[in-house]
């Protein structure tokens, strides 16, 4: 008999979000934890905002005396750093900095930040990963239950797992390639698409379309699949140092698979 559950979607950052819990009663509850907490980090993160957190942060002087900052917004500066170094400086916090590689200098201790001169903190690029993260795992461990929480393509799952594992079906666009793999709990998994959006950066054809990874956060795997689907062919010898299940896809729609990725 299948583990019984239940599921709330909306529109926020964006994208869509997904809560998943494996107990139905407390499917209410789940939904407005999730969506408080998301909240409170646009608040804290969303450059795009004038009144936010990130936007108010000023690094003149905070190498000496440090900045104080809320808990929330220190939990996400120290993720996007580990980010950071999890991918030798390929995706940071200070891509917009004079100096794009000052992320190293950065260091945050008991909610104040140490940060050379000018550095313009961006946490775009991690933040939602880490929204995902943090919501299923203090929602399983508040309401005692196994909660799946999705953020377009970024999905972590935390608690007791459904008796089938948790099924997420990889797909980027429909007529894409489509694949359904089970999660064990405590783990995650992110697709990076080079469709959607859109826009790119370079107007040239990169050679996937997506690159989807599993790791033991979403966090680790929104960064690996982020960095490899814009690395053309040195991705697969790179996620196979990084020893992580992925699934990549390139503009002719064929599948490779590499590091134990799910039978499709």
């Amino acid at each position: 008999m299948s583990t019984p559950r239940s599921a709330s979607e909306w529109l926020t950052w964006g994208v869509q979000a997904r809560v998943v819990v494996t107990d139905p009663e407390v499917l209410p509850s789940a939904a407005s934890l999730v969506r408080g907490y998301l909240t409170a980090a646009d608040a804290a993160t969303n450059r795009d905002r004038a009144d936010s957190e990130i936007r108010t942060y000023v690094s003149a002087a905070s190498n000496v005396d440090g900045v104080a900052v809320t808990p929330m917004f220190a939990h996400f500066l120290e993720d996007a750093l580990a980010v950071a170094r999890l991918t030798d400086g390929k995706l940071t916090p200070t891509a917009g900095s004079a100096d794009p590689h000052s992320w190293w200098k950065i260091r945050v201790e008991n909610n104040r930040v140490y940060s050379p001169d000018d550095v313009v903190l961006d946490l775009s690029a991690t933040a939602r990963a880490s929204s995902a993260d943090h919501c299923a795992a203090s929602t399983a461990t508040l309401l005692g239950c196994g909660v799946l929480v999705g953020l377009g393509g970024d999905i972590a799952v935390a608690g007791p797992a459904p008796e089938d594992g948790w099924q997420i079906q990889v797909q980027d666009l429909p007529g894409d390639p489509t694949c359904q793999v089970a999660l064990p709990s405590d783990c995650g998994i992110a697709t990076a698409s080079t469709v959607k959006p859109l826009h790119r950066e370079s107007t040239a054809t990169p050679m996937w379309r997506t690159v989807s990874v599993i790791a033991s956060s979403c966090a680790q795997a929104a960064a690996f699949s982020r960095v490899a689907v814009g690395m053309g062919g040195s991705a697969i010898d790179w996620l196979h140092q990084l020893d992580v299940p992925a699934r990549l896809v390139d503009q002719e729609y064929r599948v490779t698979v590499l590091g134990g990725w799910p039978d499709e």
